[in-house]
């Protein structure tokens, strides 16, 4: 016969659907770490008159702002940290990439979701008023970033939509650490969005923070 067939299989990396979901699953935890933590704790704290009071010291809001971005980054990687233990030791989980890559991502991550939850916290006067902002926010970022099922089965018109949006650039950056390894040079393109997030984000924050 001139023509013959071999059947080969390209499913060489021993990934399982689980070594893909759980990047995703560290998404929406920095998710909810950022942004519902920061708009539930100041709207409270503006109604108890606790940021009336720091007002009235010397402590500028960039210092405010420093002081719980590094608190909550350290939160990011414990929870991270945690969640990694769970994973490999109980759900066997193949992690192809560097720790150290994955720590800088996860802290860009948290620097820029807490960037959003100040952003909603430090405009809001309660709670009732940030809790509806957060989930028009939010929503958005957890079905169309990758978190439940994958960008790519999205039309093509949305992809290039939701690469831009702040979750997805995270969570494909986790993504590629944990399933191929990818360096730091790689991610380039996912940083340089998240770097640009931060920036607008941040300089937001500034503009409509209040301590009342």
């Amino acid at each position: 016969t001139p023509f013959t067939v071999k059947a080969e299989s390209t499913a060489t990396k021993g990934l399982t659907q689980f070594d893909y979901t759980f990047t995703g699953i560290m998404g929406f935890t920095l998710l909810s770490l950022g942004i519902y933590g920061p708009t539930s704790v100041f709207p409270r704290l503006k109604q108890k008159g606790v940021l009336r009071r720091y007002q009235l010291t010397t402590l500028k809001v960039w210092q405010y702002f420093v002081g719980n971005v590094i608190s909550n980054s350290f939160i990011g990687l414990l929870s991270v940290g945690v969640m990694f233990a769970v994973a490999l030791l109980i759900f066997d989980l193949n992690m192809r990439g560097n720790y150290f890559n994955l720590a800088v991502v996860v802290v860009l991550g948290v620097v820029m979701l807490y960037g959003i939850g100040l952003a909603i916290g430090g405009w809001a006067r309660t709670e009732s008023q940030a809790a509806p902002l957060a989930q028009v926010i939010t929503l958005p970022m957890m079905f169309l970033s990758g978190v439940f099922f994958p960008v790519f089965l999205m039309p093509e018109l949305l992809q290039n939509i939701t690469k831009f949006i702040p979750l997805t650039p995270i969570i494909d950056a986790l993504r590629l650490i944990v399933t191929e390894n990818a360096s730091l040079i790689d991610l380039g393109p996912q940083l340089a969005i998240v770097m640009g997030w931060i920036i607008i984000i941040y300089l937001i924050a500034f503009k409509v923070f209040r301590w009342e």
